[in-house]
């Protein structure tokens, strides 16, 4: 049986590279455009893996991530944080509040990127 992800982004282009390349990896991809779409999906829905972008509208990706890890339900799900910020103090952040993994979208290709969510979900 293949491993659900939620994939929470923003950005239509990234989004659907995104979503098109775990899909090909043999992944059940399901797409949130925000963090409050997001946590709508997880009360229906229980994904082996989120990746979680943090710039969104309506609700951003530390408020979402800190909601999940906040929630009994939802806080043993692996969090991978996909962005483009790349400052110290933004990593630090979400790792203190709970990402297994942040990655800057700039410095890993689809290919890197999906190999990650493989050695999180082993």
């Amino acid at each position: 049986m293949s491993k659900l992800i939620i994939l929470a982004e923003d950005d239509k282009f990234i989004n659907r590279a995104y979503h098109d390349g775990l899909k090909r990896a043999g992944f059940e991809v399901e797409s949130a455009n925000d963090g409050e779409e997001l946590l709508k999906m997880l009360e229906t829905k229980k994904p082996d893996l989120i990746l979680l972008d943090l710039i969104m509208p309506i609700k951003n990706g530390f408020e979402t991530l800190e909601e999940i890890k906040n929630n009994p339900k939802y806080k043993n799900i692996p969090v991978i944080v996909v962005s483009n910020l790349g400052q110290e103090s933004d990593v630090s952040k979400t790792m203190k509040l709970g990402a297994v993994d942040y990655l800057i979208k700039s410095d890993y290709s689809l290919k890197e990127m999906i190999d990650k969510v493989k050695s999180h979900l082993e």
